[in-house]
C-alpha cells in the first residue's frame, strides 16, 4: 500500500457543505479531511469486527493486527483525498462558469468570489507564481526551521542567508510546483497554530503532537529517503544550492556545510530510530520498513563524515 506513504496529512477542518455553491456568504470553503467522519468509518469497522467475532483471541494473530493498521491507514487516505478533491472539482467548476459568464456578458456578469480568485487561492496557482518574499513561503519556514540557527545568529552566521533560497529551489525540484504549493498551503495551516516565532519550540510541539508529525515527519523522510543513493543524492543537493550561493553572495557550500544542514534537518529522525517504540511508529505512520531505510541512510552518513573526518586529518598532517 505505497499510497499510504505518498499522501501527507491534511489539516483538521471541516468537511464539505452538501451544496458548496449554495455558501451564504458568497465564498467557497475548501474541504479538508473529516476527523470526526474519520472516527466514524473506523469505529463502524471496527464494530463489524467484534460482532463478527474477528477480534477474539483465539482469532486475533499478528497479521489481523496488521491488517487492521492497513485499513486504518487506507481509510485516512480515501476519506482525505476524496473530499480534498472534491473541493477542489467544485472550486474550478465555480471559476470556470463564472468566466464564462464574464466572456458572454462583460457587464452583467458576476465577479469572482475572493476564496475563488487566483489571487486567493494558491492552490490554484504555480508555486513560483505566487507571492514573493518569506511571507508566502511556509513550506520553506517550517523546514528551514530546522536549521534556521545555523544562519540566523547576526554576528557570526554558518553560512548566509542564501542557502535558505537555494534549499527552496532544492524543494520545488523534489515536489514539483503542484505539490509544493499545496504543502505550502498544509504548511500555512499547521504553523498558523503555533504563538511563537521560535523555531526550536515549534518543533518541539511538532514531536509531542502525532497529527502535525504526520505532516512535517513526512516532508523530511521524502527528502531524506532521496539520499539512499547517498554520493548522487548529496552531489545534486550541493550542486543546487551552489547555484544560488555563489550567484547570490559568492558563497561555496562545501562538505562541512552540508554536515551541518544534514545533521540538523534530520536529527529528530536520526534520534527516533534509537528507541524501539519510536521507530515502529514510523513504520505505522510511514509504511512498514521506512525505519530499517532510514538506519541504513544514518550508517551511510556516518560512514561519510568519518571518511571526510580522516581526508581532513591527512592533510593537516601533509601541511
Amino acid at each position: 500500500m505505497t499510497e499510504t506513504n505518498e499522501i501527507l496529512d491534511g489539516p483538521p477542518g471541516q468537511g464539505a457543505p452538501a451544496n458548496p455553491e449554495d455558501s451564504s456568504d458568497g465564498t467557497f470553503p475548501v474541504a479538508h479531511r473529516s476527523t470526526a467522519a474519520t472516527k466514524t468509518i473506523i469505529k463502524a469497522v471496527l464494530d463489524l469486527m467484534v460482532s463478527n467475532m474477528l477480534l477474539t483471541r483465539d482469532k486475533k494473530t499478528p497479521k489481523l493486527d496488521e491488517d487492521i493498521k492497513e485499513l486504518v491507514r487506507e481509510i485516512e487516505v480515501v476519506i482525505r483525498t476524496g473530499l480534498l478533491n472534491h473541493g477542489n472539482e467544485v472550486a474550478e467548476k465555480i471559476r470556470t462558469e463564472i468566466l464564462i459568464a464574464a466572456a458572454a456578458n462583460p457587464d452583467a456578469a458576476p465577479s469572482l468570489p475572493a476564496s475563488l480568485s487566483s489571487s486567493a487561492n494558491p492552490r490554484a496557482v504555480p508555486a513560483s507564481d505566487q507571492e514573493s518574499g518569506n511571507r508566502s513561503k511556509f513550506l520553506l519556514r517550517l523546514i528551514a526551521g530546522r536549521f534556521s540557527h545555523l544562519f540566523a545568529d547576526p554576528e557570526n552566521p554558518v553560512f548566509p542567508r542564501e542557502v535558505v533560497m537555494g534549499f527552496d529551489n532544492y524543494l520545488m525540484k523534489l515536489l514539483g510546483e503542484v505539490l509544493y504549493g499545496e504543502l505550502n498551503i498544509e504548511a500555512q495551516e499547521l504553523l498558523s497554530q503555533f504563538r511563537t516565532d521560535d523555531d526550536g519550540e515549534i518543533w518541539k510541539m511538532i514531536g509531542k503532537n502525532d497529527r502535525h508529525k504526520r505532516f512535517a515527519y513526512n516532508i523530511l523522510i521524502r527528502i531524506l529517503l532521496k539520499f539512499e543513493d547517498f554520493e548522487w543524492a548529496k552531489r545534486n543537493f550541493v550542486s543546487i544550492l551552489n547555484n544560488v550561493t555563489e550567484r547570490k553572495s559568492g558563497f561555496l557550500f562545501d562538505d562541512a556545510h552540508f554536515q551541518l544542514l544534514f545533521t540538523a534537518l534530520f536529527s529528530d529522525l536520526f534520534r527516533a530510530l534509537w528507541d524501539d517504540e519510536e521507530s515502529i511508529k514510523l513504520d505505522f505512520m510511514f509504511g512498514d520498513g521506512t525505519a530499517q531505510r532510514l538506519d541504513g541512510i544514518r550508517d551511510t552518513f556516518k560512514a561519510y563524515k568519518e571518511m571526510i573526518a580522516e581526508r581532513e586529518q591527512g592533510r593537516a598532517a601533509a601541511r
